[in-house]
């Protein structure tokens, strides 16, 4: 079975025991929490040598701590981080300075794992004052825009190898208004990303 996993930062988290994970299809992703950004790097290392052939990053790392991790992989396997598009560059913008004025914030994320079904293969989490976390696997971009479409939140990142459109059509079933993010890989990792998706066992 393939693996990929999710890096994502909470405050206080334990990457041992913090996890969250879907499985279809002959694959595994398997969402982990990590105290901090600064905190990925090893982690991931760790991760790496328990047969772990990608990695994605979540939004909050931004170019310089992905660089960290990346650094520290080496070329074992592709890395990529969460990128936004012109649509979505005010709304995440406004995202983040609410965030960090300790406004209430809620987040999707939806992750591609085939044969899943997002009623059942999804986990909400509350953060304290309203907020939520709530993460779906779904097993098409059609499901992905359905979930969208229902869901009231701050921001929508997309993990599990989405195509170049899904952020876009994931962005207009939310309304328009829903920051959206994909996962994009920088040269070092574009061809060895490729091969995953192509073959991941």
């Amino acid at each position: 079975m393939s693996q990929s996993v999710v890096i994502y930062p909470r405050p206080g988290a334990d990457p041992e025991k913090d996890r969250i994970e879907f499985e279809g299809g002959g694959h595994r992703v398997t969402l982990v929490a990590v105290p901090d950004e600064d905190e990925a790097a090893p982690v991931v290392a760790g991760l790496v040598g328990e047969g772990v052939g990608l990695v994605e990053l979540c939004g909050g790392f931004g170019p310089v701590r992905a660089a960290k991790v990346i650094a520290e992989v080496g070329d074992r396997i592709p890395v990529g981080a969460i990128g936004y598009g012109a649509e979505s560059l005010a709304e995440i913008s406004r995202f983040h300075l609410s965030f960090l004025a300790g406004e209430v914030q809620s987040e999707l994320f939806l992750v591609l794992v085939p044969g899943a079904d997002p009623e059942r293969d999804r986990i909400v989490r509350e953060r304290g004052g309203g907020a939520r976390f709530t993460t779906v696997a779904v097993p098409d971009i059609d499901a992905a825009e359905r979930v969208a479409a229902q869901e009231t939140v701050g921001l929508i990142e997309l993990y599990g190898g989405f195509g170049a459109d899904a952020a876009a059509r994931v962005h207009a079933a939310a309304g328009g208004g829903t920051p959206v993010g994909s996962v994009v890989y920088g040269i070092e990792s574009m061809d060895a990303a490729a091969a995953f998706r192509a073959d991941p066992s």
